[in-house]
This record gives structure tokens, C-alpha cells and sequence, in this order.
């Protein structure tokens, strides 16, 4: 089914989803993980948490909104796992607007092609855990292949990019970061998410606590040497 019949919410305006931008965020339905902390959960199928946004009145509100914001960031859910994405980016840009796209990296190909085309401005890709580590994250078969396919096609592009990690304790430790932090070592930045417990896929994971603030700067740090990282979502912080 097309990306543009599974577009089901918009968020009009965002100062945390594009680093130094702001933007309207369009989410689409659909994933192809099912990571147990996903805190977006009603966004894994397809059917999506309500009727899908008609184009033309996206295309209106958009086209209204230039001037007050910079761009469009694309989440889901998985965008990618819909073919016509690039038809989306494509009409996304012919509204003048710039594009970032958040992204699991799980279909290289796609992503290659639309990097290629120059239709994103930023990508954000999301990094589970050591790439040997990835079934156990997204209950999913990942092909840790594709995962590394996919690091390569966005630092190779020159497109401004993150990759981030969300720190779930059990999931993903410092060995596993390491591993990450040397495979992506020519990125721009690598972001340290803090855990979120509320509104998770698997009832396991609501509650838990995540890494304290400490640990997550200390290992920040001890990465720095490998790539530029960052910590994102620490309470009572700008981080």
C-alpha cells in the first residue's frame, strides 16, 4: 500500500525532531520491528491509529505553513518499508520544502536511491544494538548486512546525519556501543537516547528504569574517541 494512503498524523510544528530546524513531522503507519520499547506502538501495523491524511490537504497546509517552518522530518513506524517513498520526498519537494527522514536502515537500497536523487537533507537513523545483536532487539529476522549497508549509504552521502541509540538496559551496554561507535566512526555524530518507559510495546518495558545519567556521559565520553557522541533526554538538561 502507498506511503501517501499510510500517512496518519502530522505534528505541525517540532524544535526537537530536526537538530537546529524547525519542522512539521508527518507520521506514517507501518514497521517492520517490533523493538519492545517502542514507544510509538500504535504506528506498527499498517491500519495505523486513524483515517489517512488526504495529500492535497497536506500540500495546502504545508504550502501555508512556509516561512514559519524549515522542513518536513518523515517518521513512522518504518517509512521505507514503502516503495513510493520517494514519490513522497519528490512532492514533499516541489512544496519547497527541505526533508529529513528518520529511518531503522533495514532496506539500504531504498535509502541509497533516494540519497542518491538528492531528495533528503537529513537522515536520522536509528541503531538497535551490535549489528550481531539486532534479532534480539527488533523480533524481527535482521540482516546485520543491510544495517551496515545502510551506515555506509548515509556517511558516504555527505547528507547531514545522526545515528542514535536508545539506551535500554539488557539490550544494548557499553561492548555493544563500542562495536556501533566503531562501525559508524566516520559519522558526524552518534546520540545516546535516553530510555523512555511510558507507552511501550511490550508491557515488560513500561516502568523499567533506564541507565543512570552518569553512565550514559561517562560512556559518551569514553566514545567520543571513536566518533563525536552526544546524550540526548537527560531530565533537567538541555542535553
Amino acid at each position: 500500500m502507498s506511503c501517501l494512503e499510510k500517512m496518519v498524523a502530522v505534528l505541525p510544528s517540532s524544535m526537537l525532531d530536526w537538530p537546529g530546524k524547525i519542522c512539521s513531522v508527518i507520521f506514517i503507519a507501518g514497521c517492520n520491528f517490533r523493538c519492545p520499547y517502542c514507544h510509538n506502538p500504535e504506528l506498527l501495523e499498517a491500519g495505523g491509529i486513524g483515517d489517512a491524511i488526504v495529500w492535497d490537504d497536506l500540500a495546502i497546509y504545508l504550502s501555508e505553513r512556509k516561512g514559519w517552518i524549515d522542513g518536513v522530518s518523515i517518521t513512522g513506524g518504518e517509512p521505507t518499508i514503502h516503495d513510493d517513498l520517494p514519490h513522497l520526498c519528490e512532492r514533499l519537494r516541489d512544496l519547497g520544502m527541505e526533508v529529513k527522514l528518520d529511518t531503522n536502515g533495514s532496506r539500504p537500497r531504498l535509502l541509497a536511491e533516494m540519497l542518491a536523487r538528492g531528495l533528503l537533507d537529513f537522515v536520522a537513523m536509528d541503531l538497535k544494538t551490535s549489528l550481531t545483536r539486532y534479532p534480539e532487539v527488533a523480533r524481527r529476522p535482521v540482516d546485520p548486512l543491510s544495517i551496515g549497508e545502510s551506515i555506509d549509504a548515509i556517511i558516504g552521502s555527505g547528507v547531514e546525519h545522526e545515528f542514535r541509540c536508545t539506551m535500554v538496559p539488557g539490550l544494548v551496554g557499553l561492548e555493544d556501543l563500542e562495536s556501533l561507535a566503531e562501525r559508524a566512526a566516520d559519522a558526524r555524530v552518534f546520540v545516546l537516547q535516553q530510555f523512555r518507559s511510558e507507552n511501550t510495546l511490550d508491557p515488560a518495558y513500561s516502568g523499567a528504569r533506564g541507565y543512570p545519567e552518569e553512565t550514559l556521559l561517562e560512556w559518551a565520553e569514553r566514545l567520543g574517541r571513536l566518533v563525536p557522541t552526544q546524550v540526548r533526554g537527560l531530565v533537567g538538561t538541555s542535553r
